[in-house]
């Protein structure tokens, strides 16, 4: 077995500290080992092969000084390995080794990789034969070597940016964020495409059978990487689809600051769709949550049983909430902060002073009665009218202006409804009363995305009511990302 010349050794070190040097660096490291074995190669001398070699040696010191850096920054900061590594699980200790040596594995590819565009880069400047026919091919080197370094340039910044989409779009759905490994890929294409293409324009005569097998094989590198996308592309689509949910939510708010006696309430209805009833799943299966404030004590809010029913009424059908009392508690606080933090603390109600922006009430009469299902097909959160739950009635729907600004497929309205309150409750007391449906579709790719809709209605009321009230409705249609 040959040995490796010293001379290779000293310049896969070389090239291995450059690495390790823009390893450090942001932005940079991605790309580090490339750059690390592109010196190794150049200054070996030996065209590809030698460049290589010592391209493969660099890649092994990058990888190395990697290693020996995390050690070092592990022992300054736990002292020793942390413990829930060492005593983990074996599976999970297992699959951390197993990233590192591909880690490993894949920077001394690439500065491999970087060590033969390196070694060939040099070839292409380096004259060849000797006397008269060594200056005129050196001659004919410069006369064409601006035209030749603009266009590989040029060819190889339309491959990374060719590459690096391709390769990002299509690891989307299986890596987060799948640029990290876009960017690295097409970085490492465009700078074969532009050492090789400039080589190529700088050519000798006699070498058109050794070029003619170099094409041959980037043919065949192109083809593989090709298919090996296009069958990352598939499994991509897979997950996708696998991991696609749409679903609809319907949910009822009420928050009043004060108790109420007997309250009723009804509110608009979901309509029907022809995957869900969400009006008969939400008097079946509607689940209730109250918010109680941090600073509230004791033995807690008086717990409200709620009832509720599809109703028929001169605005249509309606969901009617109701119950014998709703008790409310009122919880007094103080803000207290010092230099670095602020937290709140419960006074008494005599501590309290409105004109004191320290001091606060909070209530307990904040609920919320929720019902979701699951669609079996799509939701069309683009265009659901007539075909999704939207709430009813709606009267003098008109389109307004979306807050966040046109887009593509969104579209906001505003409308007027009905709600029908009927309480005894203080004077003073303030209740708001809202329904809320929307529809979502959700997947992911390069983490969770989706589109959705949403239609809510509400009405805020003061002191005690018995009748119909107008509403205030906005609808929003088209948000999010949608899939091409």
């Amino acid at each position: 077995m040959r040995s490796i010349p010293r001379r290779t050794v000293r310049n896969g070190i070389v090239g291995g500290v450059v690495g390790a040097v823009l390893g450090v660096v942001p932005l940079v490291l991605l790309v580090a080992p490339l750059l690390g074995g592109g010196v190794a190669g150049y200054l070996e001398r030996d065209d590809a092969r030698g460049g290589a070699v010592a391209g493969v040696l660099a890649g092994v010191v990058t990888a190395l000084f990697g290693v020996v850096l995390t050690a070092v920054v592990v022992a300054v900061r736990f002292g020793d390995l942390p413990l829930s590594v060492v005593d983990g699980p074996l599976a999970r200790l297992g699959i951390a080794t197993a990233l590192s040596l591909a880690a490993v594995v894949g920077q001394v590819l690439v500065a491999g990789i970087g060590g033969a565009l390196g070694g060939i880069l040099e070839a292409a400047h380096r004259p060849s034969g000797s006397g008269d026919a060594r200056r005129t091919a050196s001659r004919v080197r410069r006369r064409r070597s601006p035209i030749a370094a603009v266009g590989s340039v040029l060819g190889g910044l339309v491959t990374f940016a060719a590459v690096a989409y391709a390769v990002t779009a299509v690891l989307d759905p299986l890596i987060w964020p799948s640029a990290i490994v876009g960017l690295p890929v097409g970085f490492v294409a465009g700078v074969a495409v532009a050492v090789v293409g400039y080589a190529f324009a700088r050519r000798e005569r006699n070498a058109d059978g050794r070029w003619r097998a170099v094409g041959i094989g980037a043919l065949a590198i192109v083809v593989v990487f090709g298919l090996l996308l296009g069958g990352l592309w598939v499994v991509g689509q897979e997950r996708v689809a696998a991991s696609h949910e749409s679903t609809y939510e319907y949910e009822v708010s009420i928050d009043a600051d004060g108790t109420l006696e007997d309250p009723t309430f009804y509110v608009p209805a979901p309509t029907d769709s022809d995957d869900v009833r969400l009006s008969a799943v939400f008097v079946e299966d509607a689940s209730e949550e109250r918010y109680v404030p941090g600073v509230a004590s004791g033995a807690g809010a008086e717990p409200v049983n709620f009832s509720s029913e599809v109703v028929e009424t001169e605005h249509g059908p309606m969901i009617a909430v109701s119950a014998d009392r709703i008790e409310v508690s009122r919880y007094y606080y103080r803000t207290v902060e010092n230099e670095t933090m602020g937290w709140t603390e419960p006074i008494s109600p005599e501590e309290y002073d409105p004109a004191d922006p320290s001091t606060g009430v909070a209530h307990d009469g904040s609920f919320t009665l929720t019902v979701t299902a699951v669609a079996e097909d799509s939701i069309d959160t683009a265009d659901p009218f007539g075909t999704e739950p939207l709430l009813a009635p709606q009267y003098d729907r008109t389109r307004v202006d979306c807050p966040s600004g046109p887009s593509e497929t969104r579209r906001c309205y505003t409308y007027e409804s009905r709600v029908y309150a009927d309480y005894d409750a203080d004077e003073g007391t303030t209740v708001s009363v809202a329904a809320t449906v929307d529809g979502r579709n959700e997947w992911f790719s390069g983490g969770w995305n989706g589109n959705e809709y949403r239609d809510r209605t509400s009405v805020e009321l003061l002191g005690p009511r018995s009748g119909w009230h107008v509403a205030f409705g906005e609808l929003d249609v088209g948000r999010g990302s949608y899939r091409r």
